[in-house]
C-alpha cells in the first residue's frame, strides 16, 4: 500500500543520470556530496517540523480565474483550475495513480499533478507518517518546510511544502492533500528551486483549487509533453 500511496502523490520514477556519493561524518550523520564539490545532509528537517502538524486558522479559497472543474475518477475530491495559465499534459511515467498531469503556460518549468487512490488511510496525520519517510527514502536530500491543516474550498486539507534534491537537482513542492470515506485525493506542484519564489503564487493558486465533489467520468485531450521526474525510485532488494 506504501509503494501506491507514494507514486499517487509524487510520482516516482527513474530519471536516468548519475547518482550521487552519499558518505556518513564523524557523529554519524548521513552527508550527500554534489559533482560541484558542495554537500549536504541528507535530512535537513526540523525535528519540531516533522513530528508535528500546525493549524492554520486562515480559511483559503480558490482563485476566481480557477474556473474549470476536473473531477476525479475514484473518490468524491476534485479541483479547479486556470485553463488559460495551465495545460493538460501526459502524465510522466507508467501509473494509474495520476489522473491529471499539469504544465504551466507561461513557465515552462512549473508542473503539477492530481492524482487519488481508493485505500483506508485513517487521518491525515497517518497520511503523512507514510509520505514523508518514504520520500526522505527516495531522495538525495530531504528538508520539510512546513505541515499544516487548513481549510480550503470548505474541505480540511494536509497542506505540505518540501525541497528535495533528487540526482544533482534541487526542487522545491508544494502538495495539499484530501481524505473522504474512500480513500485519499493529492493535488501537488513542484519546480526547480531556483524558480521557486518567482512563482510560488502561481503555485498555491493551483493547489489551492482542490474541492469536495461528485466523481465523475471527465474525457479531456491529453497534450503529449512530458514534465521532467519530480523524484527517483530506487532500486529495492
Amino acid at each position: 500500500m506504501m509503494n501506491k500511496i507514494i507514486l499517487s502523490v509524487f510520482i516516482i520514477f527513474s530519471f536516468s543520470v548519475k547518482a550521487q556519493v552519499k558518505a556518513i561524518t564523524e557523529d554519524g550523520k548521513e552527508v550527500v556530496l554534489f559533482d560541484n564539490k558542495t554537500w549536504k545532509f541528507v535530512n535537513e528537517s526540523d525535528d519540531k517540523t516533522l513530528e508535528t502538524i500546525t493549524t492554520n486558522e486562515e480559511l483559503f479559497e480558490k482563485s476566481k480565474e480557477s474556473t474549470f472543474l476536473v473531477k476525479s475518477k475514484n473518490i468524491n475530491a476534485g479541483f479547479y483550475y486556470n485553463p488559460k495559465s495551465w495545460k493538460i499534459v501526459k502524465a510522466p511515467g507508467a501509473t494509474a495513480f495520476v489522473e491529471y498531469a499539469f504544465n504551466n503556460n507561461s513557465n515552462s518549468a512549473i508542473y503539477a499533478l492530481f492524482g487519488s487512490e481508493i485505500v483506508p488511510i485513517q487521518s491525515l496525520k497517518n497520511l503523512k507518517d507514510i509520505l514523508l519517510p518514504a520520500i526522505q527514502r527516495n531522495a538525495d536530500y530531504f528538508r520539510l518546510k512546513n505541515s499544516e491543516y487548513r481549510t480550503i474550498n470548505g474541505i480540511k486539507v494536509l497542506h505540505i511544502e518540501y525541497s528535495a534534491n533528487v540526482k544533482g537537482i534541487d526542487f522545491e513542492y508544494i502538495a495539499n492533500l484530501y481524505l473522504t470515506n474512500e480513500g485519499y485525493a493529492s493535488i501537488s506542484t513542484y519546480t526547480y528551486a531556483n524558480k521557486f519564489e518567482a512563482n510560488k503564487k502561481e503555485m498555491e493558486n493551483f493547489v489551492n483549487g482542490i474541492i469536495k465533489t461528485e466523481k465523475g467520468k471527465d474525457i479531456v485531450e491529453i497534450i503529449k509533453s512530458d514534465p521532467p521526474p519530480p523524484m527517483l525510485q530506487k532500486n529495492s532488494k
